[in-house]
């Protein structure tokens, strides 16, 4: 069954250039992402550096709040753009 939902979806994803698209934009978002991950969570080289799991977990957090932050800054940005083309 596994074989045949794959070859369906190949013969789906040569066929419609649409398709290829929307997974190209989406791995690229994706690419974004962990690039930026890898910019914020720099130490140890991007790496938890302890076998300890209450040290991975509180880096696994503080990643997160980082990347809620850039969220969040990035949303306020993008609503004094739009702020700003609206009443100039």
């Amino acid at each position: 069954m596994r074989r045949a939902i794959k070859t369906i979806f190949l013969c789906q994803y040569l066929e419609s250039e649409e398709l290829r698209r929307e997974i190209h934009e989406a791995l690229n978002v994706v690419e974004n992402w962990n690039v930026a991950n890898t910019f914020i969570f720099y130490g140890k080289g991007g790496e938890l550096s302890s076998n300890r799991l209450d040290d991975q977990e509180i880096s696994v957090l503080a990643l997160h709040l980082l990347q809620i932050s850039l969220v969040y800054i990035n949303t306020l940005m993008i609503q004094e753009v739009f702020y700003e083309r609206e009443y100039p």
